[in-house]
């Protein structure tokens, strides 16, 4: 995007043409770059809450300026990262790492007659995830985290932004795998399993199970065994740069999975051949 040669001087490396282009998709123009703008002259906007249409929907969702909300608002939205064609629309979604929502308001417009169960264990990213999920009330939020065991677990925070959460074991923090970036170890939260969901919610299968945390799918995959058998789709992102294992253990878990489809850092595995198809 173009940004006057003066307006670039004068505000300096912050306002450069990648984040302006990626506020105008966002907000559109020109009320993109006025609140960039805001947020390099004025820091205490940074935070602040701004109203976002989702396309095509009269449903409005928050986001947060000058932090990851951009982009990953960008990319469900913009992108259409989780549009997947699944052959028959799902009954039962679980989305893990739901982070601020995003992902739950795209599956709950785009399945309005889909039970969606999302997962968070941030504080604040929950507390967003519930506002921006209001309007539907197809979507049941749980503030906990997607392990192995039940129990307690660490959320760590690398400095990677609200995005950016990380897993350990509660007593262990120091086992996270790149235990020198942490910063700061942000909670001790409720850990459950996928076979925890399972039961709590009375299901008998979840149809797209999407998992968005961290590096934690290493863990939640070495333990699939006893619930890999009632899920039918998987959309995951895998970590391996956080912890290394997570494809290798996710991979041996969806042997039985005989479709396998990517687009950029994602990637879904399914039950159903023709979703194949579907989604070429």
């Amino acid at each position: 995007m173009f940004i006057p040669t003066w307006l670039r001087s004068r505000l300096g490396r912050n306002l450069d043409s990648a984040n302006a282009g990626s506020y105008n998709t966002c907000f559109g123009a020109p009320l993109g770059l006025a609140l960039l703008v805001l947020c390099v002259i004025w820091p205490r906007a940074i935070g602040r809450k701004v109203r976002v249409s989702i396309p095509g929907s009269p449903v409005r969702l928050s986001v947060r300026l000058g932090s990851t909300d951009i982009a990953v608002f960008n990319d469900i939205f913009r992108a259409r990262e989780y549009e997947w064609e699944l052959g028959a629309p799902p009954r039962v979604i679980v989305d893990a790492g739901a982070y601020a929502g995003f992902s739950a308001a795209f599956f709950a417009t785009r399945y309005p007659e889909a039970k969606i169960i999302a997962i968070e264990p941030g504080e604040q990213n929950f507390d967003l995830l519930v506002q921006n999920t209001a309007s539907f009330a197809n979507v049941h939020a749980i503030r906990a985290a997607l392990w192995a065991e039940s129990g307690m677990v660490s959320l760590t925070d690398p400095g990677n932004g609200a995005w950016g959460f990380r897993l350990s074991e509660a007593e262990y923090p120091e086992c996270m795998p790149d235990r020198g970036d942490i910063q700061s170890i942000a909670a001790s939260i409720q850990a459950m399993t996928v076979t925890d969901v399972i039961r709590d919610f009375g299901l008998d299968r979840i149809d797209l199970l999407k998992l968005d945390i961290e590096g934690s799918e290493k863990e939640v995959f070495a333990n699939a065994d006893s619930w890999i058998g009632q899920v039918q789709a998987i959309c995951v992102e895998l970590h391996d740069r956080f912890n290394p294992g997570c494809s290798r253990a996710f991979f041996n878990a969806v042997e039985a999975f005989p479709t396998e489809l990517w687009r950029g850092e994602d990637v879904l595995v399914a039950r159903d051949r023709s979703v194949e198809s579907a989604s070429t």
